[in-house]
């Protein structure tokens, strides 16, 4: 028996030796077999809640009035602090496309237009809404839009509804309803490509992936992605 000891010792902690290290190598496959999210083999999110009227902006509609996102009682006393920063975002963001000339209309110059009558998604829209910035302000359309839904925690969630109103014929020109939920493997991916693409070409680049815990990044992510459907010029 000591022989056949003698003989098998060797092999058997060679044996030992060999499958620690399968371990540690499985181990280390285990860590590195799962992608991070913006590598995976997943269609990026593409909105498709939304209609157009028309599939290319009339020559002669320049100017667009815009309104601030409308957020209701609720939202605003769970993010008081969160929608000014969208507010900023939002009035960076909607001049990006380039489609037209933006006149931003803060909550004075519409008491000025319209006096103390509420504006409001849920209800319609003053037909003297519409005269007066046509003639006061030389805006051949609208752009109403209103935050339905936001969640801060990581994964980020916002929600969307515009509306983009002839001034003159009251057509809808364009409309879109659409939720971005960061927890969605496809709204995750288009996130950090648009990170890639439009935010990461700075000299210090962050971890995308705070680009679904940013609200400020998240927030630019949904309102390119929500102003890539405009009609176009």
């Amino acid at each position: 028996m000591n022989r056949i000891t003698a003989i098998f010792h060797p092999i058997a902690k060679r044996l030992k030796h060999m499958g620690q290290i399968v371990c540690f190598l499985s181990l280390l496959s285990g860590c590195t077999s799962v992608p991070k999210p913006f590598v995976k083999d997943i269609a990026p999110f593409q909105p498709s809640n939304y209609s157009v009227s028309r599939t290319h902006l009339k020559a002669d509609l320049v100017r667009v009035a815009v309104l601030l996102p409308e957020v209701d009682r609720q939202l605003t006393l769970d993010y008081g602090a969160t929608l000014e920063l969208f507010h900023q975002v939002f009035q960076s963001e909607v001049m990006k496309p380039r489609r037209f000339e933006v006149v931003m209309v803060d909550a004075n110059t519409l008491r000025s237009l319209i006096g103390p009558m509420k504006i409001s998604s849920n209800q319609p829209f003053p037909k003297e809404l519409f005269a007066s910035l046509k003639e006061q302000l030389d805006c051949q359309a609208v752009l109403f839009s209103e935050l339905t839904n936001l969640r801060t925690m990581s994964p980020m969630l916002v929600g969307w509804h515009m509306k983009l109103v002839d001034t003159e014929s009251l057509q809808t020109i364009w409309e879109i309803n659409e939720l971005y939920d960061g927890g969605n493997e496809g709204v995750a991916v288009a996130a950090f490509q648009y990170y890639e693409a439009e935010i990461g070409a700075g000299f210090r680049k962050p971890d995308p992936e705070l680009v679904l815990a940013s609200p400020r990044l998240f927030g630019q992510y949904t309102l390119h992605s929500v102003f890539s459907t405009l009609p176009l010029r």
